[in-house]
């Protein structure tokens, strides 16, 4: 079967028709988170599921819908054409209306197969057709969504039916359950006929005991095996669980850890930061903190005060000298000749000295005086000393009024000084000593305050760590993960015990077998009397030995068959990893009877916790060994499918790796979020050209039409487009 092209019209986000043509080799679909590669796989899920007719309404485009009218229809179908021993193609498809109550009614659903013979194209019934070409078995086989299903070894059935489909076992089967009848009922036949011989018949009820008793203790001996072997195979299951997830589990601890960490150390600093300033304030004296500065500043303006006192009192007892010079000078002037005493100031008065010298006579001695004679000039200056004299008397009067009230009546800036000289000292040391206190105080609650906005910030990381974590796993909780986590080494422990029982219990059960063995023989060696029983006899004997051929030959069938597949895989194992480390496949066979996969180094060494990208190679690897393996036993090749395979690959090189698989003789078809980075000037998610031109496969992106509603589903549209 090789696919040709895939049509989608109407489903869900694919308004109208989209048409997908496929190359023989790998075809790339390359899409950003929800523009549409899940659904893209889901519509082939839906056009393949034959189990029962679905035209649900939530599979119609909402664009689709919103834009019919009272009345208008229209289609949505997926149909895929193929090459599968001539041209063929499949269509499902269901008609959608609007009615008139604005509902959408969903009718005539038709599952549909056309196959084309030269000119003659011919309908067939489309579940039939199916079935014929890509039967629901295959299907299993080529069809994985996610990373996660492509372990096709992932329940106890899986070996058992890929085995049964791809290895011819079932004619084993029937051969095998054949010859173990035809042996029981021989058996049954020789055993009542040596009964009835009289010389063999003790020795016959004898072994027929023995063999009922052994056969009692085989049969409880499977039952107690076959319930242990669940045990086991139970606690391999929980424990494959744990070695898959080992990653998530031991990051999760490491995470939690942290985040307890980060907790403790944040509640640790809030201690730190959450103060109570209003006691501080006052009960540890805080108020105090900028004193220092303002004793100083305090000090500062007193002794600027003090300063500007001094020189103003400076200045004023230089004005008082100065007037007390003044006065004692005009003393020392007027000293009469030979030290004799001189009249009294007001002797003659003011009125007196001003008559004689506006008559320009002196009155006193009855002489002329005229103007500019010296007696003129005298009695001129003994008026201007008169007129003084009253001057200074009345200075002098001021003065001793000013004596009275100084110009510095208080000693307030003394006081002021005073103060500044009792708060300095022991007191000032030691609320500088408070004052420091506190700015290392304060000081240290900022750098508390920091590590808080820092913890909190890694906290918050953490936290976000463990999400993605979460995330990343989604089949897996929290709880799941930290009960495997806890319960390892008890299951480890429970597991190595019942195995040991296990062991135990199958030497006991190959004792039982060596002894019915022995039964057996010595059945087998009875002679018996009559020569029809000895041809039962031989005829028993020839089917024990063909059963026991026939049950070799299928556990040989089974064994060649898994090292085929395992060989197979390895092949391309190589192919897909080449130039980096991969290891050796091994399928390993449980004791359910099923199987698991496993890597293992070269030297015997299990790798028990791959990386991403080789556990994703390791079951791609598994699953290319099935296809080629499928079309070696069936002649016919089928395509391989897979969304979202290689989310895990991290900085895998895909442009290297997708061309590994184009190179590959298989059809495959791979869903990606791949080969896309994002652009900073636009905000999105850009195509890799660098790495998609050295791509040899057919490559398509799909991605959701500008201008959509976020909030508006009917607005989303996926548009295809092929690049190369």
């Amino acid at each position: 079967m090789k696919l040709k092209k895939i049509i989608i019209k109407n489903f869900r986000s694919y308004y109208g028709e989209n048409c997908f043509e496929l190359s023989d080799g790998l075809t790339l679909v390359i899409g950003d988170n929800g523009d549409g590669k899940t659904t893209f796989f889901e519509a082939l899920e839906w056009l393949f599921d034959t189990s029962k007719e679905n035209k649900s309404e939530s599979n119609v485009s909402e664009m689709r819908k919103h834009e019919l009218g009272i009345g208008d229809s229209d289609i949505v179908s997926v149909s895929v054409q193929f090459e599968h021993g001539g041209e063929r193609e499949i269509c499902k498809s269901f008609r959608f209306e609007r009615q008139t109550n604005g509902n959408i009614l969903t009718r005539d659903f038709s599952f549909v197969g056309y196959t084309q013979f030269g000119s003659e194209r011919k309908r067939v019934d489309g579940k039939n057709l199916l079935e014929a070409c890509f039967d629901t078995v295959v299907r299993r086989y080529c069809l994985f969504k996610g990373e996660r299903e492509l372990n096709v070894f992932d329940n106890n059935t899986a070996l058992k039916t890929l085995v049964d489909t791809f290895s011819g076992i079932k004619q084993f089967d029937q051969y095998v359950e054949n010859t173990e009848w035809f042996e029981q009922e021989s058996d049954k036949l020789v055993t009542r006929e040596l009964k009835k011989d009289k010389k063999q018949e003790d020795t016959v009820k004898r072994l027929e005991a023995d063999m009922s008793r052994v056969m009692r203790d085989i049969s409880d001996t499977t039952r107690d095996i076959k319930t242990k072997e669940k045990a086991v195979s139970d606690f391999e299951s929980r424990i494959r669980v744990l070695e898959e997830n080992q990653d998530a589990c031991e990051n999760l601890q490491t995470i939690k850890s942290r985040i307890e960490s980060k907790r403790t150390e944040l509640n640790r600093m809030k201690l730190y930061v959450d103060l109570d300033y209003n006691a501080l304030l006052l009960d540890d004296m805080w108020i105090l903190r900028s004193f220092p500065s303002i004793l100083q500043e305090y000090q500062s303006k007193v002794s600027m005060l003090s300063k500007e006192e001094r020189r103003m009192q400076k200045a004023e007892d230089e004005r008082i000298a100065v007037e007390k010079g003044k006065k004692e000078a005009l003393k020392e002037i007027q000293k009469l000749a030979n030290d004799a005493t001189p009249l009294p100031w007001n002797l003659p008065d003011k009125e007196t000295m001003q008559e004689m010298i506006d008559d320009e006579v002196c009155k006193v001695c009855g002489r002329p005086a005229p103007k500019g004679s010296e007696p003129y000039e005298f009695m001129v200056r003994k008026l201007n000393e008169y007129l003084e004299h009253i001057r200074q008397e009345s200075a002098a009067a001021e003065s001793k009024e000013m004596d009275v009230k100084p110009l510095f009546e208080n000693e307030y800036v003394a006081e002021l000084h005073t103060r500044g000289i009792q708060m300095s000292g022991d007191v000032e040391k030691t609320i500088s000593k408070l004052a420091t206190n506190i700015d290392d105080r304060l000081q240290f609650v900022q750098m508390r305050k920091n590590d808080v906005e820092k913890i909190s910030q890694e906290l918050q990381e953490a936290e976000d760590a463990k999400l993605q974590l979460l995330i990343q796993n989604p089949s897996l909780t929290e709880e799941m993960l930290d009960k495997t986590f806890h319960d390892y080494k008890g299951l480890s422990e429970s597991s190595k015990r019942a195995e040991l029982d296990l062991k135990d219990l199958q030497h006991k059960l190959s004792d039982l077998e060596e002894l019915k063995a022995s039964i057996k023989e010595e059945q087998n060696k009875i002679e018996p009397s009559n020569g029809i029983v000895k041809i039962y006899q031989r005829v028993h004997l020839t089917l024990e030995r063909i059963m026991k051929a026939f049950g070799e030959a299928r556990t040989a069938n089974i064994t060649s068959f898994l090292n085929m597949l395992e060989n197979e895989a390895n092949f391309y194992l190589k192919k897909l990893n080449a130039g980096d480390f991969r290891g050796v496949i091994r399928i390993i066979r449980t004791v359910d009877g099923s199987a698991r996969i496993a890597l293992y180094s070269s030297n015997g060494t299990p790798i028990t916790n791959p990386g991403g990208a080789q556990k994703t190679t390791m079951y791609m690897s598994v699953l290319f060994a099935i296809s080629k393996i499928t079309t070696l036993k069936r002649d016919e090749d089928y395509p391989l499918i897979f969304d979202a395979p290689t989310s895990s690959f991290g900085e895998f090189k895909e442009d290297v790796f997708y061309n590994i698989i184009d190179q590959i003789d298989k059809q495959c078809v791979i869903f990606t979020k791949d080969l896309l980075n994002f652009d900073r000037e636009s905000g999105t998610r850009k195509l890799d050209y660098s790495k998609i031109n050295s791509l040899s496969c057919t490559v398509y992106r799909i991605h959701k039409q500008d201008g959509y509603d976020e909030e508006d589903l009917s607005t989303i549209r996926t548009i295809t487009e092929k690049i190369k």
